[in-house]
Parts: C-alpha cells; sequence; structure tokens
C-alpha cells in the first residue's frame, strides 16, 4: 500500500476512535444527568413523604391532644354535676330530715300541751266538783267501754248520763256508785270496766269527755238513761240513743 493511502486510512482510524470516545462520552454524561435527575426526583418524592408524614404525625398528635383535653373536660364537668347533684340530694334530705324532726317536736309540744290542759282541767274540776282523779278515771274507762269509738259529742252524752243519775232522786250519790249499781252498765258486768282501769288504755278524748261531763256540760240534758239505737224513741247521737 503506497504511503499516503497508509496515512489517509489512520486518519480515518483515528477520527473514527476519536467519534466512538466522543459518543461514548456524550451517552455517559446523559446517563449520569438522567440518573441525577432521577435521584434529585426520589430525593424530592422523599422529602415530600417525609414532610407529609410529618404534618400527619403533628395533625394526629393535635387531634389526640384535643380528644384528650375535650375528654378530661367532659369528666370534669360529669363530675362537677354528680357532685353537685349529690349536694342538692343531701341538701334535700336534710332539709325533709329537719321538717320531719320540727313535724315531730311541734305534734310532741302540742300533744304534752294538750294533756297539761286536760290534767289543768281535770284538776279544776275535781277541786270545784269535790270529786276525786280516781273518779275521773273511772268515768273516763266507762265513757272508753261505753262510747270508745263514738264520736266527742256521744263520749260527754254518756258522762253526761252518768253525772245526772248522781244528782238524781232515786240513784246513788256519787260516780262509783252509780257505775257499780247492780245491773247497770255491761263493762262493769263482763269486765271490761276492770280491764280498761288496769291497763290505763283510755284514749284523751274519753278523759277530757269525762271531765266536760263534770263540768256540767249536758248534750242530753237531763236524760238517765241510753242503749243501743234500736227503734226506741229519744235523742240520738251516732249508735246510741239517749232517754
Amino acid at each position: 500500500m503506497p504511503e499516503e493511502s497508509q496515512t489517509a486510512a489512520g486518519q480515518q482510524t483515528a477520527e473514527a476512535t476519536k467519534k466512538a470516545e466522543e459518543d461514548t462520552l456524550r451517552k455517559t454524561a446523559e446517563e449520569q444527568k438522567a440518573a441525577q435527575e432521577t435521584a434529585g426526583k426520589a430525593a424530592a418524592a422523599a422529602q415530600k413523604a417525609a414532610a407529609e408524614a410529618q404534618k400527619a404525625a403533628e395533625e394526629a398528635a393535635q387531634k389526640a391532644a384535643a380528644q384528650a383535653q375535650k375528654a378530661a373536660e367532659e369528666a370534669a364537668q360529669k363530675a362537677a354535676a354528680q357532685a353537685r347533684k349529690a349536694a342538692e340530694e343531701a341538701a334535700q334530705k336534710a332539709a325533709e330530715e329537719a321538717q320531719r324532726a320540727a313535724e315531730e317536736a311541734a305534734r310532741k309540744a302540742a300533744e304534752e300541751a294538750q294533756a297539761a290542759a286536760v290534767q289543768a282541767a281535770q284538776q279544776a274540776v275535781i277541786a270545784q266538783a269535790g270529786v276525786t282523779s280516781q273518779d275521773v278515771e273511772l268515768l273516763a274507762a266507762l265513757i272508753q267501754c261505753e262510747a270508745g269509738g263514738e264520736s266527742y259529742v256521744g263520749q260527754v252524752a254518756v258522762g253526761n248520763v252518768v253525772m245526772n243519775r248522781v244528782e238524781a232522786a232515786g240513784h246513788p250519790g256519787s260516780i262509783p256508785d252509780v257505775i257499780y249499781a247492780a245491773g247497770q252498765f255491761s263493762p262493769v258486768r263482763n269486765g271490761t270496766l276492770s280491764r280498761t282501769l288496769s291497763t290505763g288504755n283510755i284514749s284523751p278524748s274519753c278523759r277530757q269527755a269525762a271531765v266536760e261531763a263534770i263540768a256540767g256540760s249536758a248534750p242530753v240534758g237531763d236524760k238517765l238513761y241510753f242503749r243501743r239505737a234500736n227503734g226506741r224513741s229519744g235523742q240520738i247521737i251516732g249508735n246510741h240513743v239517749f232517754y
């Protein structure tokens, strides 16, 4: 081969080699650029994911804190309401108990006052009428036996009959003698009067009725007898007729 031809061939080979190297370098640069772009995108995606994760975590923490605060507030409100209700119930119960105690004290005081008034009236009657406390108790016991379930007027009426007999001619002149006269009052015959005196089971109204009768109260006037109302003419009070 001539020398000039060899030189031209060598130059072509060198140019081809240089071009191949340039192509390789260009391709490598492009690949590096693509890799860098891919890495950048991956880094950006990772950063975005991290930011989103952090945001989600912060939102979850805020939500949990808000829920915890709300639960604490609701629990505090519930506890306060329960405490207020318990206090109101305790106050109401205390007020009711105080009212019951006051009513009981008032009732007891009224009963004691009534008993004292009855006792005072009885003593005044005893002093004025010349009878004994035993006479009053005996008359009250008879009234209990004969008219314990009757009205107060009916109870006084029975005592009125006894006192009319004490004052009437032809009858004994004392309360015991009138009551224990033979065949006059069924509670004497059947033992009811004796048992009532023994137990002292005499109502306050019967005791007061005895005092009123001894003092002169006369709802049946001067009548000397009474019995169960069964058609007989006379003054009827409750289940008794007085004549």
